[in-house]
This record gives structure tokens, C-alpha cells and sequence, in this order.
């Protein structure tokens, strides 16, 4: 095959794609002028691939959605109001967005978008690609410049997609102007739906460069406004065991996670993390110890001790997950992690026993395997005294973890109930309320920790109470 500049590879792209050559048939019979631009043809000449398609139309798109919806066939709907109008067809693995083009024109319309390289355009009726505002040479260069100066007060979200792009397109920087308005008023990300920064949070999450975006967030401002608590971090220094002040040591950790794969690596464990536990582990290490400012004493000599960081985190992490009304499963599971991510920590000097593990593996849950890596991932990124005993005594601790998990997780967790709450009351002779449930939770304690494996043992246990 004859070699093909990225253009003409993107040209030939767009030819063959059948979701456009839909499109461009179905335009052309109505007789609407369309565009494709945006995230497709950036991806396409980034070599990547995208199932998304975002289209400009010289008219009311509302008669070609309605075509397209059938044709494709999904479902369609319309977004927003005003000139922000988008008709929606979703179905068949592909999204297909479509806005009326700017009465000034297609170079208005572009000006109106978020950043220049993605506002390359093509003309399907004639297989052109437009690009006013040099979108191309910023993509060859991975520069992210704001497509007009009004880009940012015009939806103040796009701050934050600013450092998810450069985030998840690889090795792309803020252009000088745009990191400049960014900084100018950060608290603009207030005005923001709740929902729409944890949209753009969740990507940066699983992105495989979240620390970096850590960075970035702090440089331009953000992170002050979209986690003050972790801003308290910085410069607070942890004592001899660390070699990080508490926010940098939380960017290691992050860095860590990054490379799952690698902390995975280190176990005898089959892992089976899907994009939910890599985004709950992610924000379980951006938040472990987002409490550590609020917890902090010193010593006589200044030494800094953080007894009961991990409850004011996860008592922190609580409240920042409710603000961006994260789904509830997914932050039950990011606070347990954080609440527990020092469990077991006393047995890395003082060793542990078959119990012990169980009751880790009781407290934690399935989350056992996440709450490992978490563990590894902190230790890893606290190069202070001891490091290497201390990393050696962390992956043993945490085999063990696993292979209790493994071999006994469901006995522990899901173990069938000896007695009942009927049970309870009966032989203690009490009414039905709270004092019914703790005993049943202590028998259960004790059905874990293999104290009591029978019912026999059970009644007897609470006829020994009643005693």
C-alpha cells in the first residue's frame, strides 16, 4: 500500500466508516451540509479509534436525527437549550451528536468549541478537512489551547476536561494561555454540576496517569477548589518512616496504582480488576489520607503522629464522595478502603496469626484483593526508615491476606447463621431490639474466628451469657 500522510489516512478512515457514509447518504438527500469534527478525527490522527461522532449542521438537525435514529437504528433525544441544542442518536455500539452550525458561519461554530484540536473539521460532501484555528499543527506539537478566549467562562467544566485531556491522551501539555486562564479563577469549577466533574474525575482515575493529573490539578489551581482537604496536605511532613509530605506521598501512591499491574505482579493471586476496582482503588489512594491534616499531634521534639488518620479520612472521604454524588456501592466501597487501609498495619512487627488474618478478610470484605494493593501501594511510596524490612514484611502480610481470601473467603464472609434471633431471645430472655443484633454479631465474630463451628456450640455459648 502507498504511503498515506495521517491526512489522507484520516480521509480514507472516514470513506470506509460505515456509520458515516450513513450519515453523509442521508445528508445528502436532505440536501443539509454537515461537518464531522471533533474527538473522532483527533483520535483517528492520534491513531487511536473512537465510536463517537460529532457533527455541525447548516440547518435545524432535528429532520436528520429523526432519519438517522431509524436508519442507524437507536434511540434518539435532544440535549440542552438554545443555539446548545443537541440531537442525541445512541444505538448499535456508536453515539452520534448533531448541533446546529453558528449563524456566523462554520469558523463561529468551531470558536464556540472547547480546545483547537477538536475543532478539526471535515466537509463529508466533499471529503475536506477545515482547520481554522490550527488544531493540526497543536495535535502534532500535543499542545491543548483553549479554542477562544471565552472558552472557559463559557462552560467552566472545561478546566477540568483541559487536565483529563492531558491525562488521557498521552503526553499532551497545557499551552501557556490556557494554563494562564485556568489560573486566573479556578473556582469558576464551582459552577459546575456535581455530577459533570466526577464524570470528568472518573476518566482521569482509571487513565493510568492519574498522579500526573494530581500534579497538574495543583498547578493550575483545581485542586484547591475541587478537594480543599487534600491541599491541607501539602508541605505537612510525616515523620521518619516517610520520605514525601502527605501530599506528594498521596501523588506516590496514585503513581503506584498507575501501574497496577505491576503491584498485581507481586502476589501469587489471580486479580480480576474490571474498570470499577481500578476507579474504586484509584480514589481509594487519592483519598487514604485526606484526614491526615485534622488528625495530626507532635511530640515534645516536634515528631508528627497521626493516630486515627484513617477514621477522619474516611469520615473526610465520605463527605467529599456525597458532594459529587458518587453512586452509593461505589462509595461504601472507596470509604471501607480508606477506613481500613492501615488494618494489619501492628502485624508487620509484631507478626499475626491464622485469626487475625480471618478478621481482616472479615472487616475488609471482597475487597480483600484491593485493600492488598492499596497496602502495597502506600508502602511502596513511603521510602522512610526500615523501608526494606518493613516493603518485605508488607508483601508477606499481604500473600497471607490472599490466600486466606482465597481458601476461606466465602466460609468468612457468607458463613451459614447456627443460631437465630429468635434464638437470642429465647434463651436470654430479652425482647426484640438492638442488644438482639450485637449478640448475633458476636457469635458470628466467633463463627470466624473458629471459636464456635457448631449450633451446639452456639446455644451454649449464649446460655453461658444468660449464666
Amino acid at each position: 500500500m502507498p504511503f498515506q500522510t495521517p491526512h489522507q489516512a484520516v480521509l480514507r478512515a472516514i470513506q470506509n466508516d460505515p456509520s458515516l457514509r450513513l450519515v453523509s447518504e442521508e445528508a445528502r438527500r436532505l440536501r443539509v451540509r454537515i461537518y464531522l469534527v471533533g474527538g473522532w478525527i483527533r483520535d483517528r490522527l492520534l491513531g487511536q479509534t473512537s465510536r463517537d461522532y460529532d457533527f455541525i449542521v447548516d440547518r435545524d438537525p432535528a429532520a436528520l436525527a429523526k432519519v438517522l435514529a431509524v436508519k442507524l437504528p437507536g434511540s434518539s433525544f435532544v440535549m440542552g437549550l438554545g443555539q446548545s441544542t443537541t440531537h442525541r442518536i445512541a444505538g448499535a455500539g456508536v453515539t452520534l451528536d448533531l448541533v446546529r452550525q453558528h449563524p456566523a458561519g462554520l469558523d463561529a461554530e468551531l470558536r464556540r468549541r472547547d480546545f483547537t484540536v477538536n475543532t478539526i473539521a471535515c466537509v463529508l460532501a466533499e471529503m475536506e478537512l477545515r482547520d481554522p484555528l490550527g488544531g493540526l499543527a497543536d495535535l502534532s506539537q500535543r499542545i491543548l489551547r483553549i479554542a477562544s478566549p471565552a472558552a472557559f467562562d463559557a462552560d467552566p467544566l472545561r478546566m477540568l476536561r483541559a487536565v483529563r485531556f492531558c491525562t488521557t491522551l498521552n503526553g499532551f501539555r497545557l499551552s501557556g494561555e490556557t494554563l494562564s486562564q485556568i489560573q486566573s479563577g479556578p473556582e469558576r469549577l464551582q459552577e459546575s454540576a456535581a455530577e459533570r466533574i466526577r464524570d470528568e474525575l472518573d476518566q482521569v482515575m482509571i487513565s493510568g496517569h492519574a498522579a500526573s493529573a494530581l500534579s497538574l490539578l495543583s498547578k493550575t489551581g483545581l485542586l484547591s477548589v475541587l478537594f480543599p482537604q487534600l491541599q491541607r496536605l501539602a508541605g505537612l511532613e510525616q515523620g521518619r518512616y516517610h520520605h514525601l509530605d502527605a501530599l506528594a506521598h498521596t501523588r506516590a501512591v496514585l503513581g503506584e496504582v498507575d501501574r497496577v499491574t505491576v503491584l498485581c505482579r507481586c502476589f501469587d493471586f489471580p486479580f480480576r480488576l474490571d474498570a470499577e476496582d481500578r476507579r474504586v482503588l484509584a480514589y481509594g489512594a487519592l483519598l487514604h489520607d485526606v484526614g491526615k491534616a485534622d488528625s495530626v499531634t507532635r511530640d515534645a521534639d516536634g515528631t508528627p503522629h497521626f493516630y486515627g488518620h484513617e477514621k477522619q479520612s474516611a469520615t473526610a472521604a465520605e463527605a467529599i464522595l456525597a458532594q459529587y454524588v458518587f453512586p452509593p456501592r461505589r462509595s461504601e466501597r472507596i470509604r471501607r478502603l480508606v477506613r481500613y487501609h492501615t488494618l494489619g498495619l501492628g502485624f508487620l512487627k509484631f507478626g499475626y496469626t491464622d485469626r487475625a488474618l480471618r478478621r481482616i478478610v472479615r472487616r475488609v470484605g471482597d475487597d480483600l484483593p484491593l485493600h492488598v494493593l492499596l497496602s502495597l501501594a502506600d508502602r511502596r511510596a513511603a521510602r522512610g526508615v526500615a523501608y526494606d524490612e518493613t516493603l518485605r514484611r508488607t508483601l508477606r502480610l499481604g500473600q497471607a491476606l490472599l490466600d486466606t481470601y482465597r481458601r476461606e473467603g466465602v466460609k468468612i464472609l457468607e458463613p451459614p447463621p447456627l443460631v437465630t434471633g429468635t434464638d437470642v431471645m429465647a434463651v436470654l430472655g430479652i425482647d426484640p431490639g438492638p442488644a438482639v443484633g450485637a449478640v448475633l454479631r458476636k457469635v458470628r465474630n466467633l463463627q470466624v474466628d473458629q471459636i464456635i463451628q457448631t449450633r451446639a456450640e452456639a446455644l451454649a455459648y449464649l446460655r453461658k451469657r444468660r449464666g
